[in-house]
């Protein structure tokens, strides 16, 4: 939950090492800005506060009780809290190990979720009053939470608390407070402030002030505090003198800058706020969004402003927030209330996200890797991180049969460069290509959606995306997919038009239906559905192969000429989120395997369609070698367990001759794409003359960061086994057993209610991805259906009565009358069932 309210300044403070004076310099700022807001006739009742989420040590000797005796001419202003308390000075992980009968957060989470409410609970206080709360961590930067392996500046990153950090006045202070302050900053903090007590004879201060003053960063030495000596009351005495002299002065000679400080926070608050409600006109004034008809969106209401991204959410700030649905009893006026919304990020950020946003383990791959080479130059060289992508690719996506691997910087130029191997390979055997080209085409699925570039969108039928293009022309031909959904609580594979369905097979017409498009079939359960190897040698993929054969036969006779097969395994993500037969993408692949009589037209020597079909259907082709025409698959949205599977090649049993990656292939940290190739494709441009070559590259061709990058997220996959989700879909089987079988994040009792309910046309989950076609009349594109449903739904406040996970609204973009909520790969099961609940209210009410 953010925590970013108008009169109420909320701030952390880390010490970069444990004995820097973090609990004294934090008195100190307690004092300094309680003293102001006396000054300024706001002291009627607590306005400043103070929290120590996890204190160790006797209690007597606690921090929350050293603040309370040393404010004390502030009593009555001040208020501290400890949420955890244990008894050992030592590491928090292992004080509460030693005081099993003391309270104990059953996770780091549950401890986030006290800070959150301590903080809120305040502002109602509060009542418009402005105050301000100072969140003192435990140790240093990096000493551990109650939970390991976190420590605390990872736990606590999701609240993103604006940082004070006290430096290390000490001998080898200069590099702790600097690897401290590096730390936070990795980590997507905000130093808002280092303080630091002044020692005569390291002078630390020499150093740290010129360097934090360069990076904008607010320092202040402050006096040290006299030393311990006499008795108690004469300490605590001079003490208290020496806090009145540091919270009123400005120079480190009367005694430091700790109210300049206090009044800098304050600055810093309020430029924030400033800064968020600036941004989104300044936005509408600069910016051209993509997709977006800036004649509809064009308020500043309308414009989400992300301040910051963590794990499976973005805290976002709107300029007039949208009128919610709270489920406190005692909600916070909306005037008084967080600035910042928290909102799933449910449609992954266009398909980018997987391993939640700002993950730690991604982040330090990239600096690591910027920190090493930046980028440098790929042609004819190599670096560890390329060398080890490539290698990693091929002995997962890519093994049995792909070769290369061909580094390029987004999905869209990943398929381009696909496009350019498949038709030189095929123009090369077919003796149509040259230096002019030809109109040669593809073959691929209408709804399909290869990207923006003006190749790929050539790969692609008319639609929204690219009609309006005017060097669009469309270069294929595109079959209607039979698509998978549940409708009526049962999956079933249904046609689509415009194309022409023959009646089906007697033997397996009796539980079909017709409908305007063909028919649909329903089945008994999903497995069936995606169980290939007993499907292909069914009537229906002989139906199948014979539509597809006549549909080709058809096109080529009309002078059409194709050099490759290019689609979406599974499902066809930005055309609509249509998951599509298995069987009739995997006969796809046979049928224009076994078909280069057609492709090669009357010079064709070699077998025919029959003899051909036959050999492919039997095994009998060697996965390096292409035949009919190259396949590729565009994996892009789809591969690396978007869909809770490795490769499409899993599910449809063949394996391509091309496949693209990106988007998950970083987790959605960076642009970069992977095109992998087989023996035989790369073998077509293999001579002794440089313009035989594949003449395409990108200036950051295999740039490091991105590679090592998605090395670090693929390594994070291979660690995943999702044994619950799987277990809710009852697969029990080994994780290589259940490769074959088809599972969700999304719970198949709930995805079977969705279709049932009387707005919806049908419904389908897989993986991490949800699918709900709205009935809407002649839906599409252009639809606003799924618009105004997401709208609705963006109002709905989700929270968990239990504390599980902070509060949240989803947001997501609409496809059309299509709905789609997509999860990252690790999103909480007790998320999911409380975003499922409140979805299908919502549904309920159309």
């Amino acid at each position: 939950m953010p925590l970013l309210f108008p009169n109420f300044r909320i701030h952390q403070v880390f010490g970069a090492n444990t004995d820097v004076g973090k609990t004294l310099l934090t008195t100190a700022l307690v004092r300094a800005t309680a003293s102001k807001y006396a000054a300024s006739s706001k002291g009627k009742g607590k306005s400043v506060f103070y929290l120590k989420p996890v204190s160790t040590g006797p209690d007597e000797e606690s921090d929350v009780r050293y603040v309370q005796r040393h404010t004390k001419p502030y009593a009555s202003m001040i208020e501290t809290h400890n949420l955890y308390q244990y008894r050992e000075p030592m590491s928090p992980h292992l004080a509460a190990k030693l005081a099993p009968d003391l309270p104990f957060p059953q996770s780091n989470d549950e401890l986030v979720r006290g800070i959150e409410n301590y903080a809120t609970s305040r502002v109602k206080q509060l009542n418009g009053r402005e105050g301000a709360l100072f969140v003192e961590t435990a140790g240093g930067v990096h000493s551990p939470a109650l939970h390991p392996p976190h420590t605390q500046s990872t736990f606590l990153r999701s609240l993103r608390l604006p940082s004070v950090l006290v430096a290390s006045p000490h001998l080898g202070g200069i590099s702790t407070t600097i690897s401290s302050y590096e730390s936070l900053i990795l980590r997507g903090y905000s130093i808002s402030a280092v303080l630091c007590l002044y020692d005569s004879y390291y002078r630390n201060d020499d150093f740290l002030e010129g360097y934090f003053r360069d990076r904008g960063v607010g320092y202040w030495s402050v006096k040290p505090p006299p030393e311990k000596c006499g008795t108690l009351e004469e300490d605590a005495t001079r003490l208290g003198q020496w806090y009145h002299q540091v919270e009123n002065s400005g120079n480190r000679e009367e005694g430091g800058g700790v109210r300049e400080a206090s009044e800098w926070l304050d600055i810093e608050h309020q430029k924030r706020i400033k800064e968020l409600n600036s941004m989104p006109d300044r936005t509408l004034k600069s910016v051209w969004w993509p997709f977006t008809q800036h004649g509809l969106v064009n308020k500043k209401e309308d414009v989400m402003v992300v301040d910051s991204a963590y794990g499976d959410n973005f805290d976002s700030f709107y300029i007039k927030p949208l009128p919610t649905t709270a489920t406190s009893t005692e909600p916070i006026p909306e005037e008084e209330g967080s600035l910042l919304n928290s909102y799933f990020d449910g449609s992954a950020s266009w398909f980018t996200q997987s391993h939640g946003h700002a993950n730690e383990e991604l982040t330090l791959a990239a600096a690591a890797a910027a920190g090493r080479y930046g980028h440098v130059l790929f042609p004819s060289g190599t670096h560890e991180p390329a060398l080890k992508l490539a290698e990693k690719l091929k002995s997962t996506v890519g093994k049995g049969w792909a070769e290369r691997v061909f580094y390029s910087d987004n999905g869209s130029t990943g398929i381009e460069v696909g496009l350019k191997m498949a038709l030189r390979a095929a123009g090369r055997r077919y003796g149509y290509d040259g230096e002019m080209g030809g109109d040669v085409g593809v073959i691929g699925l209408r709804g399909g959606y290869h990207g923006d570039t003006i190749g790929s969108m050539d790969a692609s039928e008319a639609s929204t995306f690219n009609k309006a293009v005017d060097w669009y022309k469309g270069r294929g031909h595109w079959f209607s997919p039979p698509m998978v959904q549940y409708v009526d609580g049962l999956p079933t594979v249904l046609t689509t038009g415009p194309d022409e369905w023959s009646s089906l097979p007697s033997s397996i017409s009796s539980p079909s239906k017709s409908t305007p498009d063909g028919w649909s079939l329903p089945f008994n359960d999903l497995q069936s559905i995606y169980s290939l190897p007993s499907r292909l040698t069914s009537p229906l993929a002989d139906y199948y192969r014979s539509h597809i054969r006549s549909n080709l036969e058809n096109a080529v006779s009309e002078g059409k000429k194709f050099g490759a097969l290019i689609m979406e395994p599974t499902c066809l993500g930005a055309g609509g989120m249509i998951f599509v037969d298995p069987l009739f993408q995997a006969c796809m692949v046979e049928v224009v395997r076994a078909s280069s009589d057609l492709f090669g037209g009357k010079s064709w020597k070699g077998k025919q369609y029959k003899e051909d079909l036959k050999e492919i259907r039997d095994g009998w082709r060697e996965k390096r070698k292409w035949r009919g025409v190259p396949i590729i698959y565009d994996e892009v949205f789809s591969g690396l367990h978007r869909f809770g599977y490795l490769s499409a090649s899993s599910v449809l049993t063949h394996t391509p001759d091309i496949s693209v990656y990106a988007k998950i292939l970083t987790g959605g940290l960076l642009p970069l794409s992977a095109t992998l190739a087989s023996t035989s494709i790369f073998n077509t441009f293999l001579s002794d003359r440089k313009v035989d070559a594949l003449l395409h590259g990108h200036s950051y061709t295999a740039n490091p960061v991105g590679c090592s990058v998605s090395l670090k997220a693929i390594e994070i996959l291979e660690r995943q086994n999702w044994s619950k989700e799987k277990e809710m879909w009852g697969i029990t089987q080994t994780e290589s057993e259940s490769e074959t079988k088809r599972w969700s994040f999304w719970n198949e009792n709930f995805i079977k209610s969705v279709s049932n309910l009387p707005s919806i046309k049908g419904t389908m989950g897989m993986g991490t991805v949800l699918a709900i076609e709205l009935d809407a009349g002649e839906g599409g594109y252009s639809s606003h259906a799924a618009l105004d449903f997401l709208t609705s739904l963006r109002k709905q406040i989700i929270s968990s009565s239990e504390g599980q996970f902070a509060p949240f609204q989803i947001h997501s973009r609409p496809l059309g009358n299509v709905v789609y909520i997509m999860t990252s790969s690790f999103t909480k099961p007790e998320v999911m069932r409380a975003m499922e609940k409140t979805i299908l209210e919502q549904l309920q009410t159309i």
